[in-house]
């Protein structure tokens, strides 16, 4: 038994493990484009309803277009428009965040940490190390 299991994670590996394997490790920086953090209290981000929400455009009156996660893509030079800056959602889309709720990024348990948006081996939007 366990040989037909060695053997058919051989096939599989063969097959199916090294291209994927790269696939999933291989992505590209994303250059024009830097990570923030939402300039949010520690409570805000532990309750669960709070969220800040992201626009179809630059103004608090354009329809909501979801809400923002924890770190965020921002396009640089950041140049806001009506008080908002333009970031990226995993999607590749294009939405508007009011300025004031962005903030450097840093992370409080490793100081040393970068983030460095990517583009993803699935065309996705996404972070790596920096």
């Amino acid at each position: 038994m366990r040989l037909v299991n060695r053997n058919a994670l051989v096939a599989a590996l063969a097959l199916f493990g090294m291209p994927v394997a790269f696939a999933q490790t291989a992505s590209t920086p994303l250059p024009g484009y830097e990570c923030k953090m939402l300039n949010i209290t520690e409570q805000q981000s532990m309750d669960p309803t709070f969220h800040v929400v992201v626009h179809s455009g630059p103004s608090e009156t354009s329809p909501a277009a979801g809400w923002a996660s924890a770190v965020v893509i921002i396009k640089m030079p950041e140049i806001p428009e009506n008080g908002f800056l333009q970031m990226l959602l995993p999607n590749n889309r294009t939405v508007w965040i009011a300025a004031d709720d962005t903030k450097p990024y840093r992370s409080v348990s490793n100081p040393n940490a970068r983030c460095r948006p990517e583009i993803l081996p699935s065309g996705r939007v996404g972070f790596g190390p920096g």
